[in-house]
């Protein structure tokens, strides 16, 4: 009744979406929509960033062969030629089913931990604890969501396989249920730092902006940008060799067999495979990701502000007719 009262009679559906959605949903819903809407912007730099790591290992498309013997525009070039348009969007299905439930446990993870390693005494968090409360989060979020990786992955290299069920079908028949966790411990180990430090340097990068832009739009992509530049070229490398792992076929016994593998096969500049349109990618995703969930939290906090004046209100107005 409250809430139809709110949205009818005092005209306030503002107001009403908070006695509908709890805030708390809510934030997930919106941390998810944010995510998706980053990852579909920019999935074919994504695609193109996968294709490159894992041309040394996979030829399973005319885009890795182009991707290993001539570069990255061939790669392009050859995507829009061999596949068309919706080439550069294959596999960004299931990356966004991923990163929908992948937001929610990562925020929901991210803000328990952090609540947990909050000194109770100062209410201060270290960077200690901030840089583990990352890590946890993205350990957190990646089990839960892995299937979906390891299918959107061979989605994207192998042109062969029609559709997310198909992938699905191949990899239970081939390798069983446990091919869908192949590589989790490589991948584990290479997000939890990345994330660790992203989240870190985006916090410590922020504080350090001027306040009057802290927490407006252009402050917090300013403050992004500068955390994932810092955390990718930092943390590329196990990045690289997690998807390599990840493939069907591999024979890597481990991350370091892995590594000395690629570095044996293409030299340093092998870990880096992909490193420029994986920054592409990062720098954009980031900011719309990060925009976009900010806009939508400003929008369910003022939800929660104008409700709360509505209510107010309308138990003044009971008082006045008792």
């Amino acid at each position: 009744m409250t809430c139809y009262r709110l949205a009818a009679e005092r005209d306030n559906p503002i107001a009403c979406a908070t006695h509908l959605v709890k805030p708390a949903v809510a934030m997930f819903l919106a941390g998810g929509v944010a995510g998706a809407l980053a990852k579909t912007c920019t999935a074919p730099l994504d695609r193109l960033k996968i294709i490159m790591q894992t041309s040394g290992a996979s030829r399973a498309s005319a885009a890795s062969v182009a991707a290993a013997d001539k570069g990255l525009l061939a790669a392009f070039v050859a995507i829009g030629k061999t596949e068309g348009v919706a080439g550069y969007w294959r596999g960004n299905v299931p990356q966004v089913v991923r990163i929908l439930p992948y937001s929610s446990a990562m925020l929901y993870s991210y803000e328990a931990y952090k609540k947990k390693l909050t000194n109770k005494e100062t209410g201060e968090l270290a960077v200690p604890a901030r840089l583990l409360a990352g890590a946890g989060a993205a350990c957190t979020a990646t089990i839960v969501t892995y299937p979906l990786d390891i299918i959107r992955l061979r989605l994207s290299v192998d042109t062969s396989a029609k559709s997310m069920g198909d992938v699905a079908r191949t990899i239970l028949a081939n390798e069983g249920p446990l091919g869908f966790f192949k590589g989790l411990r490589a991948t584990c180990i290479s997000i939890a730092p990345y994330s660790a430090l992203n989240f870190c340097a985006f916090d410590l990068f922020k504080k350090a902006l001027p306040e009057e832009i802290r927490n407006e739009a252009q402050g917090i992509a300013t403050a992004s940008l500068m955390a994932t530049a810092l955390a990718t070229g930092s943390m590329y490398p196990l990045d690289t060799i997690r998807r390599q792992m990840q493939l069907q076929g591999s024979t890597y016994a481990n991350m370091l067999d892995a590594g000395r593998g690629i570095v044996a096969a293409n030299g340093v500049g092998g870990l880096f495979r992909g490193f420029i349109p994986n920054a592409m990618k990062n720098m954009p995703n980031k900011s719309i990701q990060l925009t976009t969930f900010d806009v939508l939290k400003k929008g369910i906090r003022r939800s929660e502000v104008e409700y709360a004046k509505e209510v107010a209100i309308l138990a003044a107005e009971n008082k006045k007719i008792k």
